[in-house]
């Protein structure tokens, strides 16, 4: 009767032995896989913030945003003519204004003299993208 009674506790005694046991064989493997979660995130991390930093990639923006917002009436590469005869190219805006003035326009609206342009207002993550583009473009030159 004795050993009956020894028995299961001896094995409730070694129960929590066996799942330490257990939890330190999976500890290096939940380390690693922890660690590889993290260093995965913090790699789109720095990808998300590298890509907002980049010149090329705010240009490319800026030059998507004229071309949906602008270019029915304005040229706005390098080159060519802008579709309505009227409309200045947009190269040649940014040639005539000093880079704030022209960054205060678009943040207000822009406001012409002729009837056809609609008054057109941009946040200001958007005339940073424009700016950075029209920018290389004059670069370009």
């Amino acid at each position: 009767m004795n050993q009956a009674v020894k028995c299961p506790a001896k094995i409730s005694a070694n129960v929590p032995s066996v799942q330490l046991s257990k939890a330190l064989e999976l500890m290096p493997v939940l380390f690693t896989c922890r660690t590889w979660v993290l260093v995965a995130g913090f790699w789109m991390l720095l990808t998300t913030i590298s890509a907002a930093a980049d010149p090329g990639n705010l240009a490319t923006r800026g030059k998507l945003i004229l071309q949906e917002r602008c270019g029915r009436c304005h040229a706005v590469e390098a080159v060519g003519e802008s579709p309505l005869k009227n409309a200045p190219p947009m190269r040649d805006v940014y040639a005539r204004y000093a880079q704030q003035e022209l960054q205060a326009e678009l943040l207000e609206g822009m406001v012409s003299r002729h009837k056809e342009m609609p008054q057109v207002e941009f946040s200001a993550e958007d005339v940073h993208a424009i700016l950075a583009y029209l920018h290389a473009l004059a670069m370009a030159k």
